[in-house]
């Protein structure tokens, strides 16, 4: 094996490890949020937490059951808006308000959203 070839497998390997490690990443954040999603359903079929305006989960009552589970899916969400953000080459805030709009769309009969100025509104 010449130097040229043993450079073009050391390359192939960093990109493999890159590749993979990103799937670990993805995969890891999938499950935590798919682990979520039964509380999450619920608080937001109870009204007590809806889509706020920048894309996260917002408390709509005053009433704050189950915050780490509502804090840690927001870090997962903001971790992938960054994640998004780095791969089109913009802000995080764009990614934020896409993905805020793109939520508030697909709220379900009898959940809340929270419009641009704030307001909580139910579906």
């Amino acid at each position: 094996m010449n130097i040229r070839e043993i450079f073009k497998i050391y390359v192939l390997l960093i990109v493999c490890l890159i590749f993979s490690s990103q799937l670990a990443f993805a995969d890891g954040i999938k499950e935590r949020m798919k682990q979520r999603l039964p509380v999450i359903a619920d608080l937001k079929a109870k009204g007590i937490i809806g889509e706020d305006n920048q894309g996260y989960l917002g408390f709509v009552t005053s009433e704050k059951p189950h915050q780490g589970v509502i804090a840690a899916e927001n870090k997962d969400r903001e971790m992938i808006y960054m994640h998004f953000a780095k791969q089109q080459k913009t802000t995080v805030n764009v990614v934020e308000k896409i993905q805020a709009n793109r939520k508030a769309e697909r709220t379900k009969t009898g959940e809340f959203f929270q419009n641009q100025d704030g307001s909580w509104h139910k579906r």
